[in-house]
């Protein structure tokens, strides 16, 4: 089982192991970048939910655990059995037992799940719930579910990489014609106005600080994504929002994001870039993480331009954003006088050989897994028929068939024609 560290930790563990008795190969730089890219290891990494203030914003986030208690309450029978997928300290699964349900499992990666049994313990409900620790797709439920009840939507939809998780949950263990919740949800962005914010985060940086040049350092802050609730009071749409992507959670088999979208300004002004958020059907109703919605605890996410465009009333602005799974945001726009692209790839603090161009790159295994199923791109193969013939090549693939199916599909959206 994978010991849960950061990683910082992480790199002194592979240090200590690096000894030929331990029969574990050199320990390199290369080797720890490849691993912690692991989207397991990715997952416990990206964010700190060890600790329970961390949790608190989502526990006590009564405006979504309102539509999650209609959307289970709708559902839940005296026979149900419920998974609730990422538990963290369990609420979803403390309502699904509240409810009714004839069991429960919580399953979650984190020591936190240790928190949840108290819980669980707490209000009478030890006979019913089993707290599992363990990534969904590493452990092993008895039985089929009725109901799969998860908050496995990052900010923007796709942020965190966890709706992968969940349809590995799906294939694997609800049974037909049972519940998802939530079973959809929709990317939306829309051109703002906002001067205080840009000037802080990315203005700022060509002001002379201490009499220093600072300015480098703009193209990294002008390539990240800003995940803020306090800064969307200030911000002016320039535009009605347009929906990007949509999913059906109960049918989809890629986590990835392409979308192209013209936006007819409602408003003139300068745009400083685009503000984008996800509505999410929780049940029978709609629940929206857009900046002027009732607060949850998923944020917005702020996408800048640089400089900012100055647009006139009914001009067209275009918008092309790009987020395939477990990769990096990027995004484009083109209006009647200047187009540009940003990327937070861009955005990545490179350090050693891959900073300076001084590498002789090679393929890692999960690069030669990919070399492979890119190599079966030949017009004349489906997804399955690829799918079969790199599971037949790589006969120790860890993946179960599902994931193998997901990543050509994925790979296929991306590279094929």
């Amino acid at each position: 089982m994978l010991t849960y560290m950061r990683e910082g930790q992480i790199r002194k563990q592979l240090a200590i192991l690096n000894s030929p008795q331990n029969g574990i190969l050199p320990y390199t730089e290369a080797r720890l970048h490849e691993f912690i890219q692991k989207p397991s290891v990715k997952l416990l990494l990206d964010m700190p939910y060890d600790f329970i203030h961390n949790h608190h914003s989502m526990f006590f986030d009564r405006t979504r655990n309102n539509a999650y208690f209609h959307a289970l309450r709708s559902v839940i029978k005296p026979s149900s059995v419920v998974l609730d997928l990422g538990a963290g300290l369990g609420i979803q699964g403390l309502l699904a037992a509240k409810l009714g349900a004839k069991k429960v499992y919580m399953v979650e990666p984190k020591d936190v799940i240790h928190v949840a049994k108290k819980l669980v313990v707490a209000n009478g409900f030890a006979d019913r719930i089993e707290c599992i620790q363990g990534l969904i797709e590493e452990i092993k439920l008895p039985e089929q579910v009725d109901v799969i009840v998860s908050v496995f939507t990052g900010n923007f939809l796709l942020q965190e990489d966890l709706l992968p998780s969940l349809f590995y949950a799906r294939d694997t263990y609800l049974k037909p014609g049972g519940y998802l919740i939530p079973d959809a949800a929709v990317m939306v962005a829309v051109p703002i106005a906002l001067p205080k914010f840009y000037e802080e985060q990315i203005d700022i940086w060509s002001q002379s600080y201490f009499d220093l040049n600072v300015s480098p350092v703009r193209q990294y802050a002008a390539n990240s994504i800003y995940y803020n609730r306090h800064i969307w009071k200030t911000a002016t749409y320039l535009a009605n929002p347009l929906p990007l992507t949509e999913f059906d959670f109960r049918t989809a088999q890629g986590a990835s994001c392409e979308a192209t979208v013209e936006y007819t300004l409602t408003d003139e002004g300068a745009c400083h870039g685009l503000a984008g958020w996800f509505n999410i059907q929780i049940g029978n109703s709609w629940l929206s993480t857009a900046p002027n919605s009732p607060k949850v605890h998923w944020t917005p996410a702020f996408l800048p331009l640089d400089p900012p465009l100055d647009l006139c009333q009914g001009e067209t602005l275009h918008f092309y954003l790009s987020r395939p799974a477990f990769g990096h945001w990027s995004w484009r726009v083109g209006s009647s006088m200047d187009k540009q692209m940003h990327s937070t790839f861009i955005s990545q603090t490179l350090s050693g050989p891959l900073a300076n161009n001084r590498t002789h790159p090679i393929r890692s295994p999960h690069g030669e897994h990919v070399f492979d199923i890119l190599a079966c791109f030949d017009g004349k193969s489906s997804i399955q028929e690829i799918v079969a013939q790199v599971a037949a090549k790589h006969p120790k693939l860890k993946q179960s068939p599902t994931q193998l199916t997901q990543l050509v599909t994925e790979l296929a959206r991306q590279y094929s024609k």
